[in-house]
């Protein structure tokens, strides 16, 4: 058991309200992983959960933070070891499973990925999902066969995801079009 602190979300007749609060460790779900987180990054999805959004959580308290990067503290999968620096992005982390907006959390190790060489904990969540998202999509359109200097389209280019989109497909040659529903 390890007390740790992690801001939690509590809903009291339809009104959420957050704070940092102390949690121990044994509270955690089940996972093969207990992981140190050391960043997380903020996401729409934190701000969703928080305000009490059913179809991002459905229970209440709860810790948001849908990525983290951190340390294995303890493990009971081969792959991952006491001291290992990992990225976990995505699956249920942050939405309904407590998330990186605490010291710790316990996952599955399926959810984590070994750190990249070259890569701080620090700078993984710097880019984090919404980065990680951009480069993806980026990634499929050059595999589908984009051209160089291709005029690109790119919705929602003002959130997270889209402004990082804009900046890769511009760093890469291409002119991208913003577009967005914001003024």
């Amino acid at each position: 058991m390890t007390d740790y602190q992690a801001v939690v979300i509590r809903e009291n007749e339809g009104v959420c309200d957050s704070q940092v609060e102390a949690l121990s460790t044994d509270a955690l779900p089940q996972g093969e992983l207990l992981i140190r987180v050391h960043y997380s990054s903020l996401n729409f999805k934190d701000a969703l959960s928080a305000s009490g959004n059913r179809g991002v959580t459905r229970e209440f308290p709860h810790t948001p933070g849908i990525d983290a990067a951190g340390i294995v503290e303890h493990s009971d999968h081969p792959e991952y070891a006491a001291g290992d620096e990992v990225i976990v992005t995505g699956y249920d982390l942050g939405m309904n499973t407590s998330g990186g907006l605490g010291e710790y959390i316990r996952v599955p190790a399926a959810w984590a990925v070994p750190l990249p060489n070259g890569l701080s904990l620090r700078e993984s969540m710097i880019i984090g999902t919404a980065g990680l998202t951009a480069a993806l999509c980026v990634r499929k359109l050059q595999r589908m066969g984009l051209e160089q200097q291709s005029r690109v389209v790119v919705s929602g280019a003002s959130g997270g995801v889209g402004s990082y989109a804009v900046a890769l497909l511009a760093r890469l040659g291409h002119l991208p079009v913003a577009s967005t529903g914001s003024a």
